[in-house]
């Protein structure tokens, strides 16, 4: 039983580690594309691709990432980034 908890948790750090960056990266080029194109968040998400915005719901709610895109924007809010 333990075993399986740490290795859950270890699998969670790391996925965590590896996709903060990644995180970073992804929410600062959103920002910068909705800026280029002059729309609100509500606009950008309006006008998205049905696939695209599939791939962004499940980037951003997928249980083992929810922690990495809570560090990736309270880093990016640390910043004055987003």
């Amino acid at each position: 039983m333990w075993t399986i908890f740490l290795v859950l948790i270890c699998i969670l750090v790391v996925v965590t580690g590896v996709m903060v960056p990644m995180q970073v990266r992804y929410l600062k080029a959103m920002k910068e594309e909705m800026a280029r194109k002059r729309m609100s968040q509500q606009e950008y998400f309006d006008k998205m691709p049905v696939q695209e915005e599939m791939l962004h719901a499940t980037a951003q709610s997928h249980p083992f990432l929810i922690p990495a895109n809570f560090i990736a924007w309270l880093w990016l809010k640390w910043k004055k980034e987003l």
